[in-house]
């Protein structure tokens, strides 16, 4: 449930940094560009903490 809703906010917080960003440099806003590169970082973010375990190794 917790990645779904990482998955969530991620989208939203992707689709308002994408149209500031837009908005800043007088581009035009594509909502479908934002919402790809959000949900991989989403993504990202969700796998990334199963990667970065550290070895516990006692002995």
């Amino acid at each position: 449930m917790k990645y779904l809703v990482v998955i969530f906010w991620t989208i939203i917080y992707g689709q308002v940094i994408g149209f500031i960003g837009s908005s800043l440099i007088s581009a035009s806003y594509s909502p479908i560009n934002a919402l790809i590169v959000s949900t991989i970082f989403g993504i990202i973010l969700c796998v990334l903490p199963s990667i970065l375990k550290p070895n516990t190794k006692k002995g």
